[in-house]
């Protein structure tokens, strides 16, 4: 499958909070082809990893690795699942 649309993620960063305050950064990378994921609670960092990221077209991606995660872009926001990632400027 072609990977275009990926420039749509390049440097792009985005966070979700829980409500008790767990933490989860997406951060892509300069041509949207890699996401570093980070999650952590307390300033302890339980998750740290990279993914390929693939194009589905129309929006939608999934990252290739051991759990296949399909996401989309929506505006500002990705949405994975049931969570929304809100992206923040650093």
């Amino acid at each position: 499958m072609e990977n275009n649309n990926l420039e749509v993620l390049a440097n792009r960063t985005f966070q979700h909070i829980n409500f008790v305050g767990s933490k989860t950064t997406w951060k892509f990378n300069d041509d949207g082809s890699k996401v570093n994921v980070k999650a952590g609670w307390l300033g302890i960092n339980t998750v740290n990893s990279t993914i390929i990221v693939e194009s589905l077209g129309d929006g939608k991606f999934r990252g290739k690795g051991f759990i296949s995660q399909k996401f989309s872009v929506e505006g500002n926001r990705i949405k994975s699942g049931p969570v929304y990632l809100t992206e923040i400027v650093e």
